[in-house]
This record gives structure tokens, C-alpha cells and sequence, in this order.
């Protein structure tokens, strides 16, 4: 029995570290290029373990004059995911909350149509919304990409926050009904202090998804760079820089890592409740 154990412990081991291997890979092959020079880059002797480390086109890449405009695409990727994150999850509190605790008719159905939205086919809505967006004027707009952004967060946040909703305790809620409260008091007094983990998390999943965000602003925008956007620009030039684009990619993914790395308790939060659906 102890040998069993042992031997089953040791495969989960492996397999979870192969997976681990196979996950980074990716990532290590990005950054190693982009710290390697260009001639070394081309060549087949390209060393996985690097044998020195260069900053050039870390360097390059943040200069005003460089022709893919790194840093104002960056600005311009974290105030549109950071208002979107911050827009979907003020609007999605109220309607978890109602579609949850409300019992209104329907209310389920409405649930199950908001989250199979993403079932269907991403172009059968990028024609019209195209066609829409022209003829109202926001088009290549901080404005279009906003309501773009949130639109499609919109129904996996109010699913996130539904299950938080519905894992405390209605008795609180009913104490509070018994001294008086309001519905706009519960919500605002009692559901959004103990929401507080699932809007962290919401928040966090926010701004990760528009960030990482690229159908949307090749699409929607022209003079407006994102950053997703403009690592396609290095592909224009005559001499396509692998190493520069190495670089820009791990820049960009560098958030990502960083917030994953420091909340990752709350968003193991959101999947272990979620399973609760």
C-alpha cells in the first residue's frame, strides 16, 4: 500500500512538472531571444542556455523615435483594460446581485443566455458591431473600444460575481430586511463588503482579458495603438527584428506574470468557487 502510494504521488510529480516544462517553455524561449543578439538569433546555433546577456533591444524598442511606438501603445493598453475592468465590474455587481438573490421570472434563463454567448462565433458579431461603430462615430474612439471591451466582459462577470453572491448566507441579508434595510442598503451595506474578494478578482480578470486583447483593436481601431496590435507592426518593416519583438513581447506579457504571481489566491478564489455552479 505504501509503495502504491509512492508510485502515485511520483506520476503526479512528473506529469505536474512536465506540464509546468511545457507551460514556461514558451515564456523562456521569449526571453532568452530577446537577450540574445541578432546574429546569434538567426543562426542554428542558437544556445537555449544563454552564454551572455544583452539589452539592446530592450533599448531600442523604448526609444521615442523607434517606428512600433512601444510605450504609447502600452499607455494606451492599461487606461482602456483598467477602465473596462473597472466599468464591467460596477455594472455587474448590481445585475449578480439581482439575477441571484431577486427571483424575478426567468431570471435563470437569463443567467445561461449570458454566458452562452460565447458559444457563438466571434465574427458573427464584428460585421455589424463594425458596420455600427462607423456610422456612430466611434470608431478608432477610447470611447468604442470602452464599450466594446466591457460589453464582452459584461456576462463572464456577472457570472464570477453570481457565485460569490450566492455563497453567502441569505440569513444575513434577511437580518438586515428585519432592521429596516433597503435593497439599495443591502447591496451597498452588506453585499459589497462581503463581495469584496470576487470584485478584487473580477477586477484583476478584467483587466488581464482586455490587455491581452487583440481581434478587438485591429479591428476597431486605426490611429490608436494597442500594444497587442502594434507587436504586428514589426512584420511591416523591411527587416523584421526577431530580437526587438522578443523583447516587446515579454514586456507586454511581464503584467500579466506579475499579477498572476501576487494574486494568485484570489483567483484560485474565483475557479474554486465557480466549480460551485
Amino acid at each position: 500500500m505504501i509503495k502504491r502510494t509512492f508510485l502515485t504521488n511520483l506520476i503526479i510529480y512528473l506529469c505536474s512538472a512536465l506540464l509546468v516544462i511545457f507551460i514556461l517553455s514558451p515564456l523562456y524561449l521569449v526571453a532568452v531571444t530577446s537577450l540574445q543578439l541578432e546574429k546569434d538569433i538567426r543562426s542554428p546555433n542558437l544556445n537555449l542556455i544563454p552564454q551572455y546577456l544583452d539589452f539592446r533591444h530592450y533599448i531600442a524598442i523604448f526609444r521615442p523615435d523607434h517606428i512600433v511606438p512601444v510605450l504609447p501603445a502600452m499607455r494606451n493598453s492599461l487606461i482602456v483594460s483598467t477602465l473596462a475592468a473597472l466599468i464591467s465590474v460596477l455594472i455587474a455587481t448590481p445585475a449578480a446581485y439581482a439575477l441571484n438573490r431577486m427571483y424575478f421570472p426567468k431570471s435563470k434563463v437569463i443567467l445561461r443566455i449570458l454566458i452562452s454567448i460565447y458559444i457563438l462565433p466571434t465574427l458573427l458579431f464584428i460585421i455589424p458591431l463594425y458596420i455600427a461603430w462607423v456610422n456612430l462615430g466611434l470608431f478608432d474612439t477610447y470611447i468604442g473600444l470602452l464599450i466594446l471591451y466591457t460589453t464582452f466582459m459584461l456576462p463572464f462577470t456577472v457570472w464570477v460575481l453570481g457565485s460569490f453572491v450566492k455563497s453567502i448566507p441569505i440569513e444575513i441579508e434577511e437580518a438586515a430586511k428585519i432592521d429596516g434595510a433597503t435593497t439599495t442598503q443591502l447591496l451597498t451595506k452588506i453585499m459589497i463588503p462581503l463581495l469584496r474578494p470576487g470584485l478584487f478578482a473580477c477586477l484583476i480578470f478584467g483587466f488581464v482579458l482586455s490587455w491581452v486583447e487583440f481581434a478587438t483593436p485591429l479591428i476597431f481601431t486605426s490611429e490608436i495603438k494597442m500594444i497587442t496590435v502594434s507587436l504586428g507592426l514589426y512584420r511591416s518593416t523591411v527587416d523584421i527584428q526577431i530580437g526587438q519583438l522578443a523583447a516587446a513581447a515579454a514586456i507586454i506579457t511581464l503584467p500579466v506574470i506579475l499579477i498572476t504571481l501576487i494574486l494568485q489566491k484570489q483567483i484560485q478564489q474565483v475557479i474554486l468557487t465557480g466549480a460551485d455552479r
